[in-house]
């Protein structure tokens, strides 16, 4: 007697019914932008006698892509100029970036620099523009599945040298977080040799100075253009191939909350067994 098809087809109905995926992880808030490493509403360019390696997502530009190479986009990633999924990715870029700036606020930080600090999940709120010198920590205290996001009202602009690390993840290490800055009506430009980590959505466009390394589990997405230098960027180099889109999914209207839901299989326990043996008995008399 072979039960799993119907186990599968338990677990697909259970999914639909709490509106995940029956791969039993919840897409991320970023819906197909999420396939990018770099994605700007306008032109992309590389500079720089080395360039920039990309790894662990697409680059795709409505306009132009120039300087690759010398840099480099590892296979089987691809650059992608104009075009429906280009299209459709820059408009989940704006539901993103909308959904995260309209999250409740749990701290206020205008006019405060963020570097020196360490700061445990929440949704931090700049009035304005918002600066960064030197490093900055993100305190999971432990727990899976929490998020930081950086609500700007206008731009983030970093010094060079900054940094921003991950300390005390859970007990993936971080492999479910979420991390995302959003400059909602402005730029992100980092400055030269900083080490960055997250996801960065931009009103405008996104620099990314000297060699800047965005190797740890960084993503740029802009609604205009992004320039590079010599930089490396990764959107998947977080702990255990994570992209810190975590800890969030979408709840009516487009809006942007904590997940809640823990995963479908836990679910499955939940069918009741009764239920369970009835359905099987009619399998096996079939």
């Amino acid at each position: 007697m072979k039960t799993r098809p119907f186990v599968s087809l338990a677990l697909a109905a259970l999914c639909a019914a709490l509106g995940l995926p029956a791969s039993g992880r919840a897409q991320s808030i970023l819906l197909s932008a999420g396939n990018f490493s770099l994605l700007g509403g306008t032109a992309i360019t590389s500079t720089g006698t080395v360039g920039t390696i990309v790894t662990g997502g697409n680059v795709g530009s409505a306009t132009a892509i120039t300087g690759f190479p010398p840099g480099v986009i590892s296979t089987p990633y691809m650059s992608i100029v104009g075009g429906p999924v280009v299209n459709q990715a820059l408009l989940d870029l704006i539901t993103a970036k909308n959904g995260l700036a309209g999250m409740p606020s749990n701290v206020t930080m205008t006019g405060t620099d963020l570097g020196g600090l360490t700061l445990t999940p929440a949704v931090y709120t700049f009035g304005a523009a918002a600066g960064q010198t030197g490093a900055l920590q993100l305190d999971a205290q432990g727990h899976n599945n929490v998020f930081w996001v950086f609500q700007i009202g206008t731009s983030l602009t970093t010094a060079a040298g900054s940094s921003v690390t991950l300390i005390n993840p859970g007990t993936n290490g971080g492999k479910d977080d979420g991390i995302f800055w959003v400059a909602e009506t402005g730029g992100i430009t980092e400055g030269a040799n900083s080490a960055m980590l997250g996801n960065y959505l931009a009103g405008t466009s996104i620099t990314f100075s000297g060699t800047t390394t965005a190797s740890g589990g960084v993503r740029a997405l802009a609604e205009a253009g992004i320039t590079l230098d010599q930089n490396a960027v990764n959107p998947l180099g977080g702990p255990g191939g994570g992209d810190f889109t975590g800890g969030l999914m979408y709840g009516p209207s487009n809006s942007v909350v904590p997940i809640t839901v823990p995963e479908p299989a836990a679910f499955l326990w939940l069918v009741p067994i009764g239920a369970l043996g009835l359905a099987l008995r009619r399998r096996r008399s079939a």
